[in-house]
């Protein structure tokens, strides 16, 4: 059982966490949007590509060759810009526009308002919510967020206390009472947000969206009440605390050991996943979880 409490969520982080969760929302749709116009264009110049190669009546086997590797390209362009309009077509419903209001989205004006006031959104003329500038900057720093929270943070969801071990996804089965969660107690330890940590943790897995009734709840103000349950239960680094033959061992003792293994098994995980002649990618810097974005 835990020893210790954390403080609640503030309305604020509140207020910022829904704001994000819509603005993940909304990207869903309009990076599908840009990657459609950039595929017409690429279609629209391989298309004119082709015809050029066509022209006249004797092509050389370079020209030939030329012509059938175009034609692929183009094959290929068309059948990717195929399934975007199939996904944009199938994420319409996280657009929201402002005049067609469904009944359960009503009560999302004020967080709305909020954004734009911010500068983070505006409102077409279609009537539509897009994302500013300023929205696509916000929306880049949380896509880093969450590149940073699976690179220094997931390695420390399923830990074996007693065998000092860290669970593989990839291999173990993660059930049972032998593994615990420390997450929340390596941010308390590191002086990042638990609140911001496990945000990042249910937006990876979008365990939000798996609720059909999500955006009901943001605006009645209960959808993070799961997330605030999660860091009100888990252990924090004071639990980590025990006594053996030699005495007292300290919480803070054990999440060092914790963090110090865990941070070399990340690393080792995350190279393992690279192709063998691949360049290793640096690191993101785990510190930028710590920003916050409306206040």
């Amino acid at each position: 059982m835990k020893s210790t409490a954390l403080s609640l969520l503030s309305p604020e982080s509140k207020q910022e966490f829904g704001a994000l969760l819509l603005l993940d929302q909304l990207m869903r749709f309009d990076l599908l949007l840009h990657e459609k116009e950039d595929l017409l264009e690429s279609v629209s110049l391989l298309e004119k590509e082709v015809a050029e190669l066509k022209k006249g009546f004797f092509h050389s086997e370079e020209q030939e060759q030329q012509l059938g590797f175009e034609k692929d390209e183009l094959s290929e362009a068309k059948e990717a810009l195929t399934q975007v309009e199939k996904e944009l077509k199938e994420n319409e419903s996280c657009r929201l526009n402002l005049a067609l209001f469904e009944e359960d989205d009503q009560g999302l004006e004020a967080l709305l308002n909020f954004m734009e006031q911010r500068g983070t959104l505006t409102v077409g003329s279609d009537n539509y919510y897009q994302v500013s500038a300023k929205g696509l900057e916000v929306y880049q720093h949380l896509v880093d967020q969450l590149e940073a929270y699976v690179v220094h943070f997931d390695v420390y969801a399923y830990v074996d206390l007693a065998e000092g071990t860290f669970g593989d996804p990839k291999t173990d089965l993660l059930e049972g009472d032998r593994w615990s969660d420390l997450r929340v107690a390596v941010a308390e330890q590191k002086g990042i947000d638990p609140y911001r940590v496990v945000f990042l943790a249910l937006l990876s897995a979008e365990s939000f969206y798996e609720n059909p009734d999500w955006k009901f709840d943001l605006s009645m103000g209960t959808l993070f009440d799961e997330m605030e349950q999660i860091v009100q239960e888990q252990l924090s680094v004071e639990d980590l605390g025990y006594t053996d033959d030699e005495g007292r061992v300290a919480g803070k003792d054990v999440i060092r050991d914790i963090i110090e293994q865990g941070s070399m098994l990340a690393t080792e995980r995350r190279l393992q996943d690279q192709e063998v002649e691949e360049k290793a990618e640096a690191e993101p810097d785990e510190q930028v979880i710590s920003t916050t974005y409306y206040w």
